[in-house]
C-alpha cells in the first residue's frame, strides 16, 4: 500500500513537471503567435512595397514575394496546429491529474475513515474494560495478564508499523527468560 502511494505521488510529481513544462511551451507558442500576427498586420496594413532591388524584374519580385508569402502562410498554419495540438494535450493531461488526484483522496480518505474506526473501536474496548468492576481484574490468572500484555505489545507494533516507525517483534514477557531460547530458536528456523 505504501509502495503504491509513493508511486502514485511520483507519477504525479511527474505528471506537474511535464505540466508545467507544457504550459512554458504553450505559453512560448502564443508569444510567437502574437509576435507574427502583429507583423503581419503591419505588413498589410496598407504600406507600400518598394523594390530595393532595381536590378531584377518585377516577375521575379512578384514570385519571389509570393514564394515568401506562401512559406508565412505554412509557417503560420504549423504553428497554429501545433498550438492546437499542445492545447489538447495541456487538456487531456488536465484530465488526468483531476482523475489521479480524486482517486487519492478517495482512498486517503478510505484509510483515515479506517483507522478512526479502528480507534474508535479500540478506545471503546478500553472504556468498557475501565468501568468493569474492580475485583473482575482480580480474577484473571497471570497466564490471561500475559496474553494481553503480549497482545498490547503486538498492537502497539501494528500501529507503530502502519505509522511507519521501526518495530522490534521479538520482546520475551516471561521475567525468567535469560535471551538464550531465541537465539536457539532463530537457529533452528
Amino acid at each position: 500500500m505504501d509502495n503504491d502511494l509513493l508511486l502514485v505521488w511520483q507519477v504525479v510529481n511527474e505528471l506537474s513537471e511535464q505540466l508545467a513544462h507544457n504550459q512554458k511551451l504553450a505559453s512560448a507558442l502564443r508569444t510567437q503567435a502574437g509576435v507574427l500576427k502583429s507583423e503581419s498586420s503591419e505588413a498589410t496594413a496598407g504600406y507600400a512595397l518598394r523594390r530595393v532591388n532595381a536590378d531584377i524584374s518585377k516577375e521575379t519580385f512578384e514570385s519571389e514575394l509570393e514564394r515568401l508569402n506562401a512559406q508565412i502562410i505554412i509557417e503560420n498554419q504549423t504553428l497554429l496546429h501545433e498550438n492546437k495540438q499542445l492545447s489538447l494535450l495541456l487538456k487531456e493531461y488536465e484530465n488526468t491529474m483531476d482523475t489521479i488526484m480524486s482517486k487519492f483522496r478517495n482512498h486517503a480518505l478510505a484509510a483515515q475513515q479506517h483507522e478512526l474506526t479502528l480507534t474508535r473501536h479500540y478506545e471503546t474496548l478500553l472504556t468498557s474494560r475501565e468501568s468493569q468492576s474492580p475485583s473482575s481484574d482480580l480474577i484473571i490468572s497471570p497466564n490471561m495478564a500475559q496474553s494481553l500484555q503480549r497482545l498490547a505489545h503486538y498492537l502497539r507494533g501494528l500501529l507503530k508499523t502502519m505509522a511507519g516507525e521501526n518495530y522490534e517483534p521479538y520482546q520475551n514477557f516471561d521475567p525468567d527468560y535469560d535471551g538464550l531460547g531465541m537465539e536457539t530458536w532463530t537457529l533452528k528456523s
